[in-house]
């Protein structure tokens, strides 16, 4: 039988990333750097926000989800030459711009969600449309959803994507490892996500060469499948955790900047909102 087209492509793509620790560390972070006005939103509702960060990753019966996740640098020249609007993107690389990745203009999407969730004077939507627009962002700080090279695959590294994503983050990270940053009013929030992948992407080389370097410590088994020691792991964490705690902190910075825009944005509406007259 043969496997179907979209299965295939949709193997290919990077569904997931930082995993559900990742992404709860993003949320705690941005809760954490919030002023008192949005904050008060999310009393009692901290969990709620974190249990639903990873929603999106589980979405996947929808064939468009996964471009949602990620952008795609090269085939758009590089980070000098990225597309602002869906239409531009069009332009430049042809109808097959989707699968390129979207995830700057999901994030417009998401964040004008929250804006609305505000206006609404629903506590809990408000903390559904903050996990739901976290998820997006958490993403965009992962170098390695900035590349078509998403898992190693074209250099002999498959695995990378989530042993620096996921198998750092559950084997290392602790909740004291990084303290969280004061969120900022940005009226040019929905122009940010940008910046952030270019950020990202620039960290792509060295986290392929620290990958590289740990893998020297890695045996192989009779059929040739790496066995990847303790030695990999420490030596990985110790060039790239310095970087994962630096962009797990700038996800959780800019998640909160988005939330207090948003706030902004929508009236710096007071919780619990006042009776209706």
């Amino acid at each position: 039988m043969k496997t179907p087209l979209l299965l295939l492509l949709l193997a290919a793509l990077p569904l997931s990333a930082w995993g559900d620790k990742g992404h709860r560390v993003t949320c705690a972070l941005a809760l954490e750097g919030l002023p008192p006005g949005p904050r008060a939103w999310y009393v009692g509702r901290e969990a709620e926000v974190e249990d639903h960060a990873s929603d999106p990753d589980h979405w996947r019966s929808d064939h468009k989800e996964g471009p949602r996740h990620f952008f795609d640098m090269e085939p758009y020249g590089g980070p000098d030459h990225l597309p602002r609007t869906l239409e531009q993107a069009r332009a430049q690389i042809g109808g097959d711009y989707y699968r390129k990745g979207v995830v700057p203009w999901i994030i417009q999407d998401r964040w004008r969600d929250l804006v609305d969730a505000f206006r609404s004077g629903d506590a809990s939507r408000v903390a559904m449309a903050t996990a739901i627009l976290s998820h997006y962002v958490a993403d965009t700080h992962v170098p390695l959803h900035t590349t078509e090279n998403h898992d190693g695959q074209a250099t002999g590294q498959r695995g990378v994507h989530s042993r620096w994503e996921s198998g750092l983050v559950e084997r290392y990270y602790s909740q004291d490892a990084v303290k969280a940053l004061p969120a900022e009013a940005d009226p040019g929030i929905l122009d940010r996500p940008w910046d952030w992948l270019r950020a990202s992407h620039a960290l792509v080389p060295q986290l392929l060469e620290d990958d590289r370097a740990a893998d020297r410590t890695t045996p192989l088994d009779g059929q040739g499948k790496a066995l990847r020691s303790q030695a990999y792991w420490m030596i990985f964490w110790a060039r790239q955790g310095p970087a994962v705690k630096g962009q797990l902190r700038l996800a959780g910075k800019h998640l909160a900047d988005a939330i207090l825009q948003a706030w902004i944005e929508a009236g710096k509406p007071g919780w619990p909102p006042p009776p209706r007259s």
